[in-house]
């Protein structure tokens, strides 16, 4: 186990151009439902798993990431396949996001059991379903503004 308590993690792109680690358990587990995460995903939700920025290393395909800056947020994608692996924001130093659907196998985030939630409900798709009881908020979760996109 690493020194957090959490089994260290690893997780790849699609094509598997680019591979990273997580040695340290999340602190919570998003699921973004903002028209930019939609769209940047392609999806009708992102979720984001949130780490301290030094558990993470890419450790191969550091020339396959490319990286998306907009007034939100650093989005890294590798550039082979597309997939989305990271984010991180100016307002929140020293936090990355990673995608835990990237994680390999069964491997899980290590987040606090009650740590997951529903963001940005308020501009969800109409073709989205939210089956769980997370809790759910129209915005950022309170105390929590930046903590994943807006």
């Amino acid at each position: 186990m690493g020194t957090t308590g959490f089994e260290p993690a690893t997780g790849r792109c699609a094509c598997g151009a680019v591979a990273y680690r997580v040695d340290g358990a999340a602190t919570a587990l998003y699921h973004c439902h903002c028209s930019v995460c939609r769209r940047l995903h392609g999806a009708l939700f992102a979720t984001y798993a949130c780490v301290q920025r030094e558990h993470v290393t890419v450790e191969a395909g550091t020339g396959s990431l490319s990286t998306y800056r907009s007034d939100l947020a650093k989005w890294q994608f590798c550039r082979v396949c597309g997939c989305h692996l990271f984010a991180e924001h100016e307002h929140n130093p020293g936090m990355a996001w990673y995608m835990p659907a990237t994680l390999d196998g069964d491997l899980t985030p290590g987040h606090p059991r009650g740590s997951e939630k529903h963001i940005f409900v308020g501009s969800k798709s109409p073709l989205a379903r939210i089956p769980d009881d997370a809790p759910r908020f129209e915005g950022h979760a309170p105390g929590e503004e930046g903590a994943a996109s807006s």
